[in-house]
């Protein structure tokens, strides 16, 4: 029996936004502005592995398709209403995966609420990577992982 180490990069990514109300709604009846982001935790730099992250707001938007290619990975607006977003996250990968794509709920607040600071973490886990996609997970902060697969008789 053998066993076979499976190596991998973990690294992680912090979805979030800010919202706040308007002290008046503009002409248009927009009565928040929000700022949605892609980025690393404390601060480490995530261009070392994103190529660009794709924004996909709602069809009422003008523009609701909205590519960032490079730091900082975000985008604001203003608006009325909650919506769900799909994001795209691409890779500065020549294989497998190329991209990631997260679900969003960009969610505003009431008046009298404080303002929205909302962050969700996910962790991304790149097994067996090239050596060159590896470096730039590693710059980025990444850490390496092994899983032991079972047994090959």
């Amino acid at each position: 029996m053998t066993t076979q180490d499976v190596q991998g990069v973990q690294v992680k990514l912090e979805l979030g936004h800010r919202a706040t109300i308007r002290a008046k709604p503009i002409q248009e009846g927009f009565t928040h502005d929000w700022t949605m982001f892609v980025r690393g935790p404390e601060g480490s730099s995530i261009e070392h592995f994103v190529d660009k992250v794709v924004f996909q707001m709602h069809e009422s938007f003008p523009r609701p398709k909205r590519v960032v290619k490079e730091p900082p990975f975000e985008i604001s607006e203003s608006g009325y209403a909650s919506f769900e977003m799909a994001i795209d996250v691409y890779f500065q990968n020549k294989e497998e995966p190329k991209k990631v794509r997260f679900q969003y709920d960009l969610f505003l607040h009431m008046p009298k609420q404080p303002p929205v600071n909302h962050i969700r973490c996910e962790k991304l886990t790149f097994w067996n990577p090239t050596e060159d996609f590896r470096c730039k997970l590693l710059k980025a902060g990444g850490v390496g992982v092994i899983d032991l697969e079972i047994p090959q008789r």
